[in-house]
């Protein structure tokens, strides 16, 4: 197998935020940069272009990044980031009128205390459960930041996370990683990959020399260089669950460059899929997601055109500006095989629907550093353990994903009514269903302790949509209690907490003056 037992090399094939990330958690958690007997290095090619579309994140990313060392100013002001305080979705449940309803992060008031989902289905009020229950509806509609100045780094009046620049947010981690984390950086393109007997990799091969490792991360990818192209790793494809393939992607500008700085990603549906819209302090990312076995490229445009030209917000957008990404929907069945571990999107992708691709990362990173095998033979039980967790993880946020679009009552469409059909769910999404019509969602569903969506999710899904469920008996709580304690917070927080663009505004102004 091999000749020296121990691993002491860790080699990260790509950059961007996949790559970068992925190494900064793992150089952090083992305090690389005060170690000799182990490196972490990150091969890049300079011929490869990240992603680069606007990121949303969960709140999971305050404490990646406050773990790894970065300050929350610094990367709001370097990132051009902003506070994402849930997604707000528009046109999702076909019932006309006012269709718009919050996925939150908050939890629900009384969460924990109640039977929220048993009180809901039996009294099936006519207002907006997340709006009930959580302030944040009232804090994003009102444009507001989820925290004060005077607020310490990464605490939360109000749980969030953030919309970022993606490509600005790789160069932040890469310079991170290198002046402060003790990572290695070599700019090369890979010609090729060497291996023992065995087949396991032993180093990569480049223009610059041979680049030798003991554990290899894969972030190179659609490409999947390593996992893909040479371990053959079999992708399983999701498209006849999740149809969406493509997606038209622009950054637009501000008419105004003082306007409101929405406070939740914008998820509004349309005929064939549906388009994101994420806030920057300076412009946002918007794109049309779509199949491309429903819709054509130039109907795309035109709808991605269209909603722009609609937003009064957005300045005019050049067609040429909008740039066409591609995608099979699917995820390895096994990520990881001998010492090679694939992280980010040579791992699995989805449509970015509840911005799940960074979390996945994140999940990844953190799981290959808590479990990080100290010698060779620990490799194969630690990759048999990290399979088996991630095959669960990703098809969770299909079932999840899919709950969307068949709850949905749009019938506008040929896509439409192929994305609500039922019969291409998972067994585990169509029980739910089932039994969630006869009795209201509880935690007993959910059988694993790390679920990606938790109950609290489908909780503002299933009623945000509008999804009938029964009470099998009067449950006798003090709901109303929570609903008064809500509306409570709600007033205070809108009172006191301030805008988005006025928080941002004085964060840059501090910075100024601290600088000067």
């Amino acid at each position: 197998m091999y000749q020296s037992d121990s691993v002491n090399s860790i080699i990260v094939l790509g950059g961007g935020t996949a790559g970068w990330l992925t190494a900064a958690v793992i150089a952090a958690e083992h305090d690389i940069a005060k170690r000799q007997d182990l490196t972490v290095t990150v091969v890049e090619s300079p011929q490869v272009k990240t992603l680069g579309v606007g990121e949303g994140t969960w709140p999971t990313m305050r404490d990646t990044l406050r773990r790894i060392g970065i300050s929350e100013t610094e990367f709001l002001i370097r990132c051009d980031a902003s506070f994402k305080q849930g997604t707000c979705f528009k046109q999702w449940t076909g019932t006309g009128g006012d269709d718009t309803y919050y996925h939150p992060f908050d939890l629900p008031t009384g969460f924990f205390e109640t039977d929220l989902a048993l009180w809901w289905a039996a009294e099936k009020p006519d207002a907006d459960f997340a709006d009930i229950f959580s302030a944040q509806p009232a804090l994003c509609a009102a444009g507001k930041a989820p925290r004060q100045l005077q607020t310490p780094a990464y605490a939360a009046v109000a749980n969030y996370g953030y919309h970022l620049d993606a490509n600005k947010f790789a160069d932040m981690l890469r310079e991170h990683c290198v002046d402060v984390l003790g990572v290695k950086h070599i700019s090369a393109h890979v010609q090729d990959i060497q291996c023992d007997k065995d087949n396991y990799l032993t180093a990569l091969r480049t223009e610059a020399g041979d680049i030798r490792g003991d554990l290899f991360v894969d972030c190179s990818g659609f490409a999947a260089r390593l996992i893909g192209q040479h371990y053959g790793s079999a992708f399983n494809s999701v498209s006849d669950v999740l149809k969406n393939d493509t997606a038209m992607a622009v950054q637009a500008p501000y008419a105004d460059a003082e306007c409101d700085i929405a406070s939740a990603t914008i998820s509004t549906a349309h005929k064939n899929g549906w388009i994101w819209d994420i806030a920057l302090p300076h412009r946002k990312g918007v794109g049309c997601v779509y199949s491309s076995e429903f819709c054509s490229d130039d109907e795309a445009t035109e709808t991605l055109l269209r909603y722009l030209k609609n937003d009064s917000v957005t300045a005019p957008v050049n067609a040429d500006a909008i740039r066409k990404i591609s995608f099979t929907p699917g995820y390895r069945e096994t990520p990881w095989i001998k010492n090679c571990v694939a992280v980010g999107t040579s791992a699995g992708f989805f449509e970015p629907l509840e911005a799940s691709a960074l979390v996945m990362t994140e999940l990844a990173a953190l799981h290959i550093a808590r479990q990080l095998p100290r010698s060779k033979p620990e490799l194969a039980p630690i990759s048999r353990q990290f399979n088996r967790s991630f095959a669960t993880k990703w098809q969770r946020i299909i079932d999840f994903l899919k709950l969307h679009y068949v709850l949905s009552a749009r019938t506008d469409s040929d896509y439409w009514q192929a994305m609500a059909n039922t019969d291409s769910a998972s067994d585990q999404l169509q029980d739910w269903l089932h039994m969630w019509q006869h009795r209201p969602i509880n935690q007993h569903d959910f059988l694993y302790q790390d679920e990606v969506f938790p109950q609290a999710s489908y909780l503002y899904i299933l009623n945000g949509m509008g999804f009938a469920q029964s009470a099998p008996y009067h449950h006798n709580n003090d709901t109303n209690r929570f609903i008064q304690q809500n509306e409570k917070r709600k007033q205070q927080l809108l009172a006191g907490l301030p805008s988005n663009r006025n928080y941002l505004n004085a964060l840059n102004q501090y910075r100024q003056q601290s600088a000067g």
